[in-house]
């Protein structure tokens, strides 16, 4: 059965339609996209099936850009993970078919259909760079069948993917940046299977995973939560800079701040653990006891329920009719459309304090999404990249040469609307 395409008159030859499906086959599936090239490109023009032949020993290569092209002039390309085929394939017409699964069933499916040959090769081989390039084709095209079969009845079923798009463009420039380490301490300090999946010489790369409920991307790749590295010095300052420093900018009460927004309530421009702790304790001058305190009294009344001797506070008397009157929403129309557009249906277990947390994650997200996307704007021709964002967080690997003036074009992004930020900076990441 004729379905591989490997040189350039058979492309010509084949027949397009105004939609399709493909799926990238890296030479490894394990190695950070980064760290990979592209064996082979699956096609289905939802009348048949093809394999692209990009880099495998069983078919010549064609060249990846007469694919782009040829995929470029389709109306929509559908495809599983946006931001993986963005390291091979420039496409601006694609579909996340993850994110309209997510988006209809509030839930991630993984679409697995690997066939008993891939499981087989990758126990044997599983660090080999080029694993992918010596399973048979025909092997890869089953599974690649598969998951067509599993995944065309969400096509047209899209909502707003904008937002979706600028999601993928934003942490997919962070995470292609990499961080420099200090491979002496890596080696000493974290447990790698497989490094090579991750590291580069003296660079690590993250991945971002995109497809949460909530929309908070989480960061966990390799054996590293680069979202939770522990505080210890031992363990961060392993992270060090390509270039001169690392600064981090840190949003002072990012989550109270983004909810005084929701609420119509008017941030002081001090912290708002001070502001707070000053009601809880009635002084105007807060201990550094009592500052640390504040924090705790804070976070057990957004995400524990706030207590009757707080509810008169003009801060959580606001918040408190916000998140029962979103839950009466919430219930009356089995639904609620979080602000990212994102549609959260009725789930089990779900109670109104829960329903909060998962609006306040996603506005944070969305928030992040912009600030992102400016900021690395701003660094597009700088030596300086952002290279890491941990939720209220911002990490970069700073270049003298880019001068004092940008950082503080960086803090006026991040400060934006009514949001209050603070720095750091060293030499590693133990700041």
């Amino acid at each position: 059965m004729y379905f591989i395409i490997e040189d350039k008159e058979q492309l010509r030859r084949l027949e397009m339609s105004d939609e399709a499906f493909i799926q990238v086959v890296t030479s490894n599936d394990y190695y950070h996209p980064k760290l990979a090239r592209a064996s082979l490109i699956y096609y289905n023009n939802s009348k048949k099936g093809y394999i692209f032949v990009i880099n495998h020993s069983e078919g010549f290569s064609l060249d990846i850009k007469l694919v782009t092209s040829f995929l470029q002039q389709h109306k929509k390309v559908y495809l599983l993970d946006k931001k993986l085929h963005s390291y091979f394939l420039d496409l601006p017409n694609s579909i996340d078919v993850q994110f309209i699964c997510l988006d209809k069933n509030n839930e991630y499916s993984s679409f697995e259909c690997n066939t008993p040959v891939h499981r087989d090769f990758y126990i044997k081989h599983p660090i080999l760079p080029t694993v992918n390039e010596i399973i048979p084709i025909s092997k890869h095209y089953e599974k690649c069948e598969c998951l067509y079969q599993l995944v065309k009845d969400y096509f047209e079923l899209e909502m707003d993917i904008e937002l979706q798009d600028k999601l993928v463009e934003a942490y997919k420039k962070v995470e292609e940046a990499g961080i420099k380490v200090d491979l002496n301490c890596l080696n000493k300090k974290y447990q790698f299977q497989h490094k090579e999946y991750s590291l580069l010489g003296d660079t690590i790369y993250s991945y971002y995973n995109l497809y949460n409920l909530t929309a908070r991307p989480t960061n966990s790749f390799n054996s590293v939560n680069f979202l939770a590295i522990p505080k210890d010095k031992d363990f961060r300052q392993c992270f060090i800079p390509k270039n001169d420093i690392l600064v981090e900018f840190d949003f002072d009460a990012y989550h109270l701040r983004l909810i005084s927004r929701l609420i119509g309530f008017e941030p002081p421009k001090e912290s708002m653990h001070n502001y707070l702790g000053r009601a809880y304790f009635h002084v105007d001058e807060l201990t550094d006891e009592q500052y640390k305190e504040s924090k705790a009294i804070t976070f057990k009344q957004l995400y524990g329920g706030i207590e009757p001797q707080y509810k008169d506070i003009e801060f959580f008397k606001s918040l408190d009719e916000y998140i029962n009157n979103e839950w009466k929403k919430y219930n009356a129309h089995k639904a609620l459309i979080l602000p990212t557009g994102r549609i959260l249906k009725k789930l089990p277990g779900m109670n109104k304090l829960k329903l909060f947390n998962y609006i306040i994650q996603n506005l944070e997200t969305k928030e992040n999404i912009y600030k992102i996307l400016e900021i690395n704007k701003l660094l597009s021709k700088k030596k300086t990249k952002l290279i890491l964002i941990t939720y209220d967080s911002f990490l970069f690997d700073f270049s003298k040469e880019d001068s004092k003036n940008m950082l503080k074009k960086i803090k006026t992004i991040l400060e934006g609307e009514n949001m209050v930020v603070k720095h750091k900076y060293g030499i590693n990441y133990a700041f």
